[in-house]
């Protein structure tokens, strides 16, 4: 591994254990053995790590999310095929999506611009499927966000929540994937009757 790598990936180590504002240059320079110059000579400090950090987490949930809605034939389909794909790479990518889901919620304003074209670019693949589709949309501009953050509050909820306990357990995350499908499937509302 480079120096950078190792940096990237003692970063991500850590402010997915603790949090950012717990972490100094020195604990991530420490388990990265490396120099503490070396972050900011890289990534241009702190920051710049986290940024770098939530860039590759956006780069694989976009990916995951473009596939399944260019492959799935409707919304069952879809839910099914994003669930499966986003917990399986969540697995392969523990701390980028640890660290990734936070900032999500987070309202720092060192990521505004990437939470932004997250959005954006999520709702930009998910208008495209309800096209080819032929399905419809009856979301206010003003409450997308929040729905996006929603949906991926209930297929990551165990990371969130849970300390994900279910995701390193094969039988049990076959269980959790079941109830997060029949969620997203059903919506929350039926379920609330």
């Amino acid at each position: 591994m480079t120096k950078r790598e190792k940096i990237f990936y003692a970063g991500a180590k850590l402010f997915a254990e603790h949090s950012f504002n717990s972490v100094g240059i020195r604990d991530i320079a420490r388990e990265a053995d490396v120099n503490s110059a070396m972050i900011s000579y890289y990534f241009g400090g702190k920051a710049g790590l986290l940024r770098e950090i939530f860039n590759s987490f956006s780069e694989r949930l976009i990916a995951v999310v473009k596939f399944s809605m260019a492959k799935a034939k409707d919304h069952p389909e879809l839910v099914e095929l994003n669930v499966d794909a986003l917990l399986n790479d969540a697995r392969e990518n523990r701390d980028l999506y640890l660290v990734g889901l936070r900032e999500l919620n987070h309202d720092s304003e060192e990521l505004q611009d990437m939470r932004e074209r997250l959005y954006n670019i999520g709702w930009e693949h998910f208008t495209e499927f309800l096209a080819r589709t032929g399905a419809s949309l009856n979301q206010a501009e003003d409450t997308r966000d929040i729905t996006f953050t929603a949906v991926l509050g209930t297929v990551f909820s165990d990371y969130l929540l849970g300390g994900s306990q279910y995701i390193d357990n094969d039988e049990k995350i076959e269980s959790y994937k079941k109830v997060v499908k029949s969620l997203l499937k059903s919506g929350t509302p039926s379920l609330w009757k």
